[in-house]
């Protein structure tokens, strides 16, 4: 396990999309580390990061404007660049220009801000988005063809912003980057909207809702990796200590699982028994996603200690008390 004190005490840590999933889980970590966060955003700072206190300041602002990334990059040690536009297949199609257009300029913008601000370490987070179609995903074979059409245009910004990376190295010498991609990650704080959400959060939202008959996208068949957000931090911070540098890094379980047994999953924390209704007309995304996690375990040390039941009871758990508050 990584020593967050000795990585973190005392450093000024940038975090982009501090907000996020991401963010609201690694934020208080970095603070009960010591560290001085600053969190750059167009929103304001989430109220359970305010509440950490003097510790967290925040720059208001957008990060698609160079001007805001230079101010927001000048001075810290260290940068976690986690923000991005991310939804379901739906909204990646529907927002497509959106997506490509954002996801590049905010990543470009404040990656170039930290190389002349001179930041010490920085993690990017990429997506396992960026593959075409594999059974397996393993870190040499991203660029081997075109990704999923389902997820091409946030895999296209993340795919160039990993070019400028590689292309930092041979210009300016700069081996200073971790590159993560991570699998479909889920837990407390996430985007709970079923119009706008990942898989389990929008599961969740409308098992809670009581929905019945049940209606889901594809026929279940759909094999996906998951990660919990407290795994997923613990490889970003594996990331920060041990993987600049080194190349792309995979944070995912190794595991595959349906989207069926998700979706029973789902339904039996949530304590509800629906008619189940598949939809085969939706679309379903690709029909196997699973990570290698070898240089995950090898370089950075990381194995995810929560499994995808005890992720998801957490989270059901989590929701339902927000939504009876």
């Amino acid at each position: 396990m990584t020593d967050d004190t000795t990585l973190f005490a005392g450093k000024t840590i940038l975090v982009t999309g501090a907000g996020g999933l991401y963010g609201r889980s690694l934020v208080p970590r970095l603070v009960a580390a010591g560290a001085k966060v600053r969190t750059a955003a167009r929103r304001p700072l989430a109220p359970e990061l305010a509440a950490l206190g003097p510790q967290v300041s925040h720059l208001a602002g957008d990060l698609r404007e160079r001007s805001f990334a230079d101010i927001a990059a000048a001075g810290a040690d260290g940068l976690f660049h986690l923000a991005g536009q991310r939804g379901s297949i739906a909204i990646q199609i529907a927002r497509g220009a959106t997506m490509l257009a954002d996801n590049t300029l905010v990543c470009m913008n404040t990656l170039e801000a930290a190389r002349r601000a001179g930041i010490a370490r920085i993690v990017y987070a990429s997506t396992v988005s960026v593959y075409p179609p594999l059974e397996t995903y393993r870190e040499d074979l991203a660029w081997s063809a075109n990704p999923h059409p389902g997820n091409e245009y946030v895999a296209w910004a993340k795919r160039i912003v990993e070019k400028l990376i590689e292309a930092y190295r041979i210009e300016y010498g700069m081996t200073n980057i971790a590159v993560v991609r991570p699998v479909n990650t889920f837990g407390p704080w996430d985007d709970f909207d079923p119009r706008t959400a990942l898989v389990v959060p929008a599961l969740i939202a409308r098992a809670l809702a009581g929905e019945d008959p049940f209606v889901a996208w594809g026929d279940g068949s759909a094999v996906r990796d998951f990660l919990y957000v407290e795994d997923a931090v613990d490889g970003l911070v594996a990331a920060y200590a041990r993987g600049l540098g080194v190349g792309p890094v995979n944070l995912g379980s190794g595991r595959g699982y349906t989207v069926r047994e998700v979706v029973e999953c789902v339904l039996r924390h949530a304590g509800r028994d629906p008619v189940i209704r598949w939809d085969a007309s939706k679309p379903a995304g690709e029909a196997r996603k699973v990570a290698d996690t070898t240089r995950a375990r090898e370089i950075l040390g990381f194995a995810p200690r929560i499994g995808l039941d005890e992720g998801i009871r957490r989270t059901v758990a989590w929701y339902r008390a927000q939504v009876a508050r």
